[in-house]
């Protein structure tokens, strides 16, 4: 008979599918330790994935290295870049006929090659992660170095070469089978990986892979092998050491679902997503700067950089000191343009934080490279739309609305005075025709003008008198009414 259900092993799901993002991580994060909460025998990861970000990818191979349930990377179809450096540091790996894993180089959001620092980086990061699952280091690092030859020996063994290497090998008449030249980057199918012992078993279902899979107990850890798994430990350790605890035939299966807010955070951490949320956050600020009062724009470009922002907030520690810097250099802006005359080092520290924030979002090497290449493109995207507002944003219905389109002129009102004006002033008193903090607009000599304050704040219509005059600017003090 099979199993009772109190009997039958516990197996949970997880899916990484698509583009991975920094929000995947949060996602499996939390789905690894439901699982240990229940109590599950065994994870399976169903991996199809073209690759995404490494950083994320680093931050889910801790996820998985941390439980101690045993875990399995099902690829149904594909674990190309950061899918593959996620499988390798499962416990074991099956895939599909037909599947592909491999091709790990890093690259930046245009697909360009990183530099050799990042590479590098993502080269000790996968070879340790194989190494730690008895997974052959030379083929993984072939997954992300170029740079190698990858050969296979007359008695079986594959390991790395550096070109030089392989040349004096080949001139010493050593006979080799290159399964991965220099200038190209290994990519597995099926066969091949199961043919080089790179990964553990073949199956097309869930169900047919779990039918092949025990627990077991080897030094104390638990583990999921199959019988030639077995086998081949027994062959390496000793019968004795191997405790066989369940099978995972017959299995109960609970797949971890994302949630809405998963989802949502999966969307807004998508690298393009971000990268257009951060330009229209940026247009709709400047746009908010260029035009009088707080409208649309502000609102919706405040939106747009809150979520960019608080995407990465729910998915990253310390984010929040990146938005914290962002508020910051956008009131320093703001106290440029409203409060203090002309544009000067409040204004360029200002921009230096709004931007400069976008770097603590990310951390080590790869990702510097990776957060230049988003600022790169969101401030290049951004100016784009910022030509463009300005020349279409007049012409539309909407512009019309929120901007008047009559012009005042000396007519209809006060006139501005020329600059040859300006010391004809000095002396004069006036009237703050708007608040002076310290900044504003006073009628002077019957013209509108723009002056300072030299020492307080003054109210709108309170008297005030010019007491000195430095080329344009105008600067005066209050004068007590009598």
């Amino acid at each position: 008979g099979g199993l009772s259900a109190q009997d039958a092993a516990l197996v949970y799901v997880i899916d990484i599918r698509n583009e991975i993002g920094s929000g995947l991580g949060t996602y499996i994060s939390d789905g690894i330790q439901t699982a240990e909460a229940a109590g599950a025998d065994a994870i399976v990861f169903d991996v199809d994935t073209p690759g995404g970000r490494v950083d994320s990818a680093v931050n889910i191979i801790r996820s998985i290295q941390d439980t101690q349930v045993p875990t399995i990377a099902f690829v149904n179809r594909q674990a190309i870049s950061a899918g593959a450096m996620i499988s390798i540091a499962c416990n074991q790996i099956v895939m599909t006929s037909g599947g592909t894993i491999g091709d790990s180089a890093p690259v930046n959001i245009q697909g360009q090659e990183v530099g050799e620092k990042a590479i590098s980086y993502i080269q000790g990061t996968i070879r340790a992660t194989a190494e730690r699952e008895n997974r052959n280091p030379d083929i993984a690092e072939a997954m992300v170095d170029k740079e190698l030859v990858l050969v296979k020996l007359t008695d079986g063994q594959i390991i790395k070469l550096l070109p030089e290497e392989y040349i004096a090998r080949e001139e010493e008449g050593e006979e080799m089978e290159i399964l991965c030249a220099q200038g190209k980057l290994l990519t597995l199918s099926t066969q091949q990986a199961l043919e080089y012992a790179f990964v553990d078993a073949q199956a097309e279902t869930l169900t047919e892979l779990l039918a092949q899979y025990e627990i077991v107990e080897v030094d104390g850890t638990k583990l999921p092998l199959t019988e030639d798994g077995i086998a081949q430990r027994q062959q390496d350790i000793g019968i004795s050491e191997i405790n066989r605890l369940k099978t995972l035939a017959g299995a109960r299966i609970i797949e971890v679902e994302a949630t809405l807010a998963d989802r949502i955070v999966f969307f807004i951490t998508n690298p393009l997503i971000s990268s257009l949320l951060l330009s229209l956050g940026i247009l709709g600020i400047f746009i908010e700067i260029r035009t009088p009062g707080f409208g649309i724009p502000g609102f919706l470009g405040l939106l747009c950089v809150g979520l960019f922002f608080g995407g990465h907030m729910l998915t990253k520690i310390g984010a929040e000191w990146a938005f914290l810097l962002f508020l910051i250099g956008l009131g320093l802006i703001a106290v440029e343009v409203f409060v203090i005359p002309g544009f000067g080092v409040a204004g360029i520290l200002g921009i230096t934080l709004m931007l400069g924030s976008v770097f603590f979002v990310f951390d080590k090497a790869y990702e510097f490279r990776t957060a230049v290449m988003w600022l790169s493109v969101s401030v290049i995207l951004s100016g784009g739309l910022v030509i463009l507002a300005a020349f279409l944003l007049p012409e539309t219905q909407l512009f019309r609305r929120l901007a008047l389109s009559t012009v005042m002129d000396t007519q209809m009102g006060y006139h501005s005075s020329s600059s040859e004006d300006f010391q004809a002033y000095l002396g004069q008193s006036g009237t703050a025709l708007t608040p002076l903090r310290p900044s504003g607009t006073a009628r002077i000599a019957n013209n509108r003008v723009d002056v300072v304050t030299v020492g307080d704040f003054i109210a709108q219509d309170s008297t005030v008198k010019v007491v000195n005059v430095e080329g344009p600017k105008v600067f005066v003090e209050a004068v007590e009414d009598d």
